[in-house]
């Protein structure tokens, strides 16, 4: 079995190195024992359309070129909630909300983590803050894995907030801007900013609870991972988060 946030070295025919995709589904959905008996075990990854890279151009073959072929996998990865139950500094006694910060395809791993805490956490308070490129469409349910994050809170699966974060991608102005505001998608409400995240911005959202019981989760571009960190993390007010309740993930 393996923990949210984890990834795969999956392993196709023909190809001999291994391609690398994080896994987006919850560990429930490869039990056997799981509730929803409709469809076999499965896992479910995240794999981006890219020609050139032969595992996952293999991947992306029609379903029946791919469908009854035999893979090889290997789990790896240490970016997981719950945290390692190892470290003292990482248990869950007394967190009573988890910050999830995506910065684009880093809500990948995250989304697991969010699908396991609907499983078997739902007593945890979750803000969920992304920051992401605009669909060309405009349209929020093009937003990567946004509409499966809204289905969770919409169905009360989890408890808390999603704030979106978009901005234009350089060079795509003909893209349509998404109106900022109140939105509501999949029954849940998702607040939306044309901004940059800013650390400021992220600090006050942490400060609107105590950051003693705060655990975040930061997935994205270095730059980005960084600054949030340093803003979250340095001192000077309330809002100051204890570096080992901040775990990241760097994605370049």
């Amino acid at each position: 079995m393996f923990s949210p946030g984890q990834w795969l070295d999956t392993y196709v025919p023909g190809v001999p190195k291994p391609g690398g995709f994080t896994i987006t589904s919850a560990p429930s959905a490869a039990s056997a024992s799981r509730r929803d008996q409709s469809r076999p075990p499965f896992l479910e990854l995240a794999v981006q359309h890219s020609p050139g890279n032969a595992v996952a151009a293999w991947l992306w073959q029609p379903a029946p070129r791919v469908l009854g072929c035999g893979l090889h996998v290997r789990i790896g990865g240490s970016f997981v909630f719950p945290p390692p139950p190892s470290s003292a500094d990482h248990s869950l006694d007394g967190i009573r909300r988890v910050v999830f910060v995506a910065g684009g395809v880093g809500v990948n791993p995250l989304v697991s983590m969010l699908r396991f805490m609907a499983d078997a956490r739902p007593d945890l308070d979750v803000c969920v803050v992304y920051a992401t490129k605009v669909p060309r469409s405009g349209q929020l349910c093009d937003v990567l894995f946004l509409e499966t994050m809204a289905e969770l809170l919409g169905q009360g699966r989890l408890r808390g907030t999603l704030g979106l974060y978009v901005t234009r991608a350089h060079g795509c102005e003909e893209t349509v801007p998404v109106e900022e505001g109140v939105h509501t998608l999949c029954g849940a409400r998702v607040d939306v900013s044309a901004a940059r995240l800013s650390g400021d911005e992220l600090r006050r959202l942490v400060k609107d609870t105590d950051p003693e019981s705060t655990l975040v989760y930061i997935c994205g571009p270095p730059a980005m991972t960084d600054q949030l960190v340093a803003a979250l993390t340095a001192a000077g007010d309330v809002s100051t988060v204890d570096p080992r309740r901040v775990m990241t993930e760097k994605w370049w």
